[in-house]
């Protein structure tokens, strides 16, 4: 049995989702983080589970025939991508196999079919949202020995929140967005203003989000501090307002110990509260807190295989099932006799009302609750039963009591959409069980060199 500090020779079977390689050693499980199929490396275990191991490369043997250079500079240390060096039709086929792999070990889903991935056709500068740690503690990279100062923002090493990459260029996300961290960077610096000290809980500056638009080239800077002062963030109001695409500059305050970006309080400092962004024909208010797709170019993709598996005529009752800004009820709307979409976050309802009322929809109605509760309480007894659910449920997955609410209603199809497979399978286990057929399974990568791969599922109900 390997122990805690041994060195082991491993082969890089495949990659686990979550992106580690996947190895074995007399049988017992090894995941390897950057490690990438193909390679036979030596490993420094760090981490002893109760079933597997976990290591790192202290180096490669030899060489995978799908290796590339990676794009990023801080690759090597950064948290942020996982497989930056693996060729991307490597990638595709990994996370294919992950998909079938998972529907089997936890659906219990034996020889079942699953379509080929979409892939995107941006590899890189892809996201319009990223959240960026601000702090006095730099990560000093092995192999970007910039000199380090005590402000620094960027992306975390993995499993270190501690420490932060001082990012100088972040590849997956927009070109105006990486403008933005230089522009904070330099100015805070030059300006004295302080960043957050996560261990003795002093200091300003918390996090930076940037949220960007594809359609209307419209950016929304989210600044998270300790407390609230606009005088001090005034030097960075000036300088950013000055870009042609800042359309908001928001200030979210957190004086909590707990590192997150929404805040107690919020500040619009500068221009408007939202940005809009389009899918298609549709146009959507984006707010500070609200949930949008990160990678708009494969939503557009990923909205128009839901319109297809939905398949509707026109008289159909759509539930569109933690629905944020409504986004793809309003995306069905025009197929369909109603759409109903539920989301228990008010601010997103609100934007959804306004969204359809902006694409002048009719025919959507919104309601700001919970699913494990909206669906047994009386209000839903006052409107039409579905015929067709679009389900879209956080990375864990769907509550046991939203589950069988679900089923409950007895509609003739469900569409199951999930970053995390792992939930999905589980899920889908209990709707096969209660009646449903998997009728196609469609992955999307939607998030390239990164281990997040995006899964709908269509199912029909074998009882109507």
């Amino acid at each position: 049995m390997p122990r805690k500090g041994d060195i082991l020779k491993l082969n890089i079977e495949s990659l686990s989702f979550g992106g580690y390689g996947f190895a074995k050693h007399n049988g017992i499980a090894i995941f390897v983080e950057k490690g990438l199929p193909g390679q036979k490396v030596e490993a420094f275990i760090f981490r002893k589970q109760k079933k597997f191991y976990k290591a790192r490369i202290n180096r490669v043997i030899s060489e995978t025939a799908e290796i590339t250079d990676a794009k990023c500079t801080h690759f090597d240390d950064c948290g942020g991508c996982s497989f930056q060096t693996l060729n991307y039709e490597q990638q595709i086929s990994e996370k294919y196999n992950q998909v079938v792999e998972i529907l089997n070990h936890i659906g219990k889903f034996r020889d079942i079919k699953v379509s080929p991935i979409l892939k995107a056709d941006n590899i890189y500068n892809y996201r319009n949202k990223m959240e960026f740690a601000i702090s006095n503690n730099p990560w000093y990279e092995k192999y970007n020995p910039v000199e380090k100062k005590d402000f620094c923002i960027g992306l975390h090493p993995k499993g270190r929140y501690d420490k932060t990459i001082d990012i100088l260029n972040c590849d997956i996300q927009s070109i105006i967005a990486n403008k933005v961290v230089s522009i904070i960077r330099r100015v805070c610096i030059h300006n004295k203003i302080l960043a957050y000290d996560i261990t003795n809980h002093t200091g300003f500056m918390r996090q930076a989000v940037i949220r960007s638009s594809d359609y209307s080239n419209e950016t929304m800077i989210i600044f998270v501090t300790s407390f609230f002062s606009k005088e001090i963030l005034k030097p960075l109001i000036n300088e950013l307002s000055e870009l042609k695409e800042i359309k908001s500059i928001i200030n979210n305050v957190n004086p909590k110990k707990a590192d997150i970006s929404k805040g107690t309080e919020q500040h619009l400092l500068y221009g408007r509260d939202y940005i809009f962004e389009k899918l298609g024909n549709y146009k959507f208010k984006i707010s500070p807190d609200s949930f949008f797709q990160t990678n708009t170019k494969q939503s557009k993709k990923l909205y128009d295989i839901i319109k297809s598996e939905a398949d509707l005529r026109g008289h159909e009752i759509v539930y569109d099932l933690y629905c944020g800004t409504g986004t793809i009820g309003i995306y069905l709307s025009k197929k369909a006799k109603k759409v109903y979409g539920f989301e228990i976050v008010s601010s997103a309802i609100n934007d959804a009302i306004i969204n359809a009322s902006e694409n002048n929809i009719n025919n959507a109605l919104f309601f700001n609750k919970d699913i494990k509760d909206i669906l047994k309480d009386s209000q839903i007894n006052q409107i039409e039963k579905p015929d067709v659910s679009i389900i879209d449920p956080p990375r864990a997955g769907l509550h046991p009591k939203a589950l069988k609410n679900i089923i409950n209603l007895n509609q003739k199809k469900l569409i199951y959409i999930s970053c995390n497979p792992s939930t999905q399978a589980r899920d889908l286990k209990e709707f096969v069980n209660n009646n449903y057929k998997i009728k196609k399974i469609q992955p999307v990568d939607m998030f390239p060199h990164t281990p997040h791969i995006e899964s709908v599922v269509t199912l029909v109900n074998e009882s109507n």
